[in-house]
């Protein structure tokens, strides 16, 4: 023996797998001078697959749940899962070990996260097209179903939103597990709101990083109301009253100013 050691060349389990799609999880090593007795993979403490070279045939799957095997794309170096769904998911252990007497072993572990992306962008709802200040805001964003839910994040005019502003929704999952996002923005509109006389949002919709979407929507400084100037929200009335006034006002003093 050269004295060489049992080694990992390379360990390997996908953190996401796509609901439907397939899974390979890598176990490859380096036996140096050692024979392979055995490569055995569990899931969450529980054998599924192992590979044992003097056996025939090497190859023992055994049954779990979220688990198929693809027997012809695995071997002692990979094991392939198909028919990926949420029962997928998991903690997922390599262990080889050689042969008598010195029976070496290797032991690795890694998670696996199960995902399936939303199927379309976020949108915005609600919001007008021009803004006062001292009006309230209030939009809501929202994305569609996906697992995990995606995470929603509000940007006014590029700086994300105060958390003060944002309106929490509780979205259950529909019977396949996957989840809507929900966001609000509710605040009062201010001057400084408005740089330029524009009021940009922006809601970015992210799921790590396998889905990036955003949603934008955009108002305007609304023009000042040419009868607002010492008026409420009462009416007009209220102003033509005044105005008329004012005219009679200065029609007597016009006729006072005449007569003299």
């Amino acid at each position: 023996s050269s004295g060489a050691a049992l080694d990992w060349v390379r360990f390997n389990v996908p953190r996401w797998a796509a609901r439907g799609g397939e899974a390979v999880l890598t176990c490859q090593f380096d036996l140096a001078d050692d024979l392979l007795y055995s490569v055995k993979w569990y899931k969450s403490g529980r054998e599924f697959y192992r590979f044992v070279p003097a056996e025939k045939p090497p190859q023992t799957h055994f049954p779990f749940p979220g688990v198929t095997v693809d027997t012809e794309q695995s071997d002692e170096q990979q094991v392939a899962l198909k028919g990926v769904n949420l029962d997928t998911a998991g903690r997922y252990k390599c262990e080889v070990l050689t042969e008598a007497p010195l029976f070496k072993t290797l032991v690795r572990s890694a998670l696996l996260t199960v995902y399936e992306l939303p199927d379309g962008n976020p949108e915005v709802i609600g919001g007008q097209h021009q803004y006062r200040p001292g009006e309230t805001v209030n939009l809501t964003c929202q994305a569609p179903r996906s697992i995990p839910a995606t995470t929603l994040t509000w940007y006014i005019n590029d700086q994300q939103a105060p958390q003060d502003y944002l309106v929490e929704y509780k979205v259950p999952p529909d019977a396949e597990g996957r989840v809507a996002s929900r966001l609000g923005l509710q605040f009062k509109a201010r001057e400084w709101h408005f740089p330029e006389g524009r009021l940009t949002f922006r809601c970015a919709a992210v799921l790590h990083r396998l889905y990036k979407k955003d949603a934008l929507h955009e108002g305007v400084v609304a023009p000042p109301d040419p009868l607002s100037l010492g008026h409420d929200a009462s009416g007009s009335g209220e102003v033509e009253k005044q105005l008329m006034v004012l005219l009679m006002t200065g029609a007597t003093c016009l006729l006072h100013f005449t007569l003299t």
